[in-house]
């Protein structure tokens, strides 16, 4: 049998040891190559991701802590993290005392009383922000109803009363409650604060006066400061050249005496006021009749109640009421007759028949009310 031979063509042959390596597989090596250092990166990458993953972790669980020496109102919130030093401001200040003065006297309130308290979130926002050892004032905040409601409570111990002889003082709770309206911790950031006080003359006492020979009833008036015709209508006089020496008059007391002769209201048809500031007493007419009458407190001379012929035209149950000053919240009873003037009940003062106001007619809150309901708008109001 014949020998079967191999085909020259498809002989496999034998790879020397040294011979280089196909273009494929030189390919593949170069990828695997590629595809480590690729691997390398991302391993390190993700190393570095996790180090300032850590990094973060450790910074938040770490409490930001307020620079030493920080302090607020003289309370030293240094090296204190946020919620301890929350807890200090919150257990302090509000109960900070306030010293109210006039002159020697004093009296002690703290500030919540006043109804001041303290804006938490942006004063520790202030002092978190604050370089080492930096004073600061505490952000404010303020409710002027509590505040007022302190003043008024406190003036049954501020406030002394005129008496014969002797002058009175009452407290200025519109100026008082203007200030901190403006400037609460300006007010406040020494613990004192001084009480504007309104200075009240001594009444002229009711009493008798022996009429002396050559004296004439206008000069006894003047001497003691009050109409003649409050003597005449207070004695029955009905002329007064009909006095004698020896006679014995009685004097009634400055803005005392409700006189016979009202002055005349602007119409006889209808409603009308007139505020009479010579008397510091105000009217109310129908059909020309006087219905009722009261002391008042009109302008000061410093801010005068305006004279002349005007009428209601807008009014309020309660309304604010500033102006350069002053600040009053919730004034009751209130009838605007010209710009910002008006009549209006008085919570803050008993001081009526003498000037008092920032230009308003001053009632007393139930007096108010009377001629509220009484008045509408469009009646005439006169003062003189």
């Amino acid at each position: 049998m014949a020998s079967q031979r191999q085909n020259p063509l498809t002989r496999r042959r034998p790879t020397p040891s040294g011979a280089p390596m196909s273009r494929a597989r030189r390919k593949t090596t170069r990828l695997s190559g590629q595809t480590l250092v690729l691997l390398l990166v991302m391993f390190g990458a993700g190393l570095t991701f996790l180090a300032v993953a850590v990094f973060a972790l450790i910074l938040l669980a770490t409490p930001v802590r307020i620079q030493d020496g920080v302090a607020v109102a003289g309370l030293n919130l240094g090296g204190l993290t946020a919620s301890a030093a929350r807890e200090r401001l919150q257990a302090s200040l509000p109960a900070r005392q306030i010293l109210l003065t006039d002159g020697a006297r004093q009296w002690a309130v703290s500030a919540l009383e006043l109804g001041i308290g303290i804006d938490l979130e942006n004063t520790l926002k202030q002092a978190a922000d604050a370089d080492a050892n930096t004073p600061l004032a505490p952000v404010y905040i303020i409710d002027l109803a509590l505040a007022q409601t302190a003043f008024l409570a406190l003036a049954a111990q501020t406030d002394i009363q005129a008496q014969p002889g002797v002058d009175g003082r009452v407290m200025d709770a519109p100026v008082m409650l203007e200030r901190l309206r403006v400037d609460v911790a300006g007010e406040i950031a020494d613990g004192v604060m001084e009480l504007n006080m309104i200075s009240i003359p001594a009444p002229v006492p009711k009493t008798t006066h022996v009429v002396e020979s050559g004296q004439e009833l206008a000069l006894i008036a003047r001497q003691y400061g009050v109409g003649v015709q409050d003597i005449l209508d207070y004695n029955n006089i009905a002329d007064p050249d009909l006095i004698y020496p020896g006679q014995v008059l009685t004097i009634p007391a400055e803005g005392e005496f409700i006189p016979a002769n009202p002055p005349p209201p602007p119409t006889n048809v209808g409603k009308a006021i007139v505020v009479a500031t010579s008397e510091q007493r105000i009217y109310a007419y129908q059909d020309g009749q006087m219905v009722r009458t009261h002391l008042v407190s009109t302008g000061t001379m410093v801010t005068p109640t305006v004279m002349g012929d005007y009428s209601v035209y807008v009014k309020y149950r309660a309304t604010d009421m500033s102006g350069p000053g002053y600040y009053l919240p919730q004034v009751p009873y209130t009838m605007y007759f010209f710009q910002g003037y008006g009549i209006h009940g008085t919570y803050w003062h008993n001081s009526f028949g003498r000037p008092m106001s920032h230009g308003c007619v001053n009632l007393p809150v139930d007096e108010a009310e009377w001629f509220f309901s009484f008045a509408e708008i469009g009646t005439p109001v006169r003062v003189i």
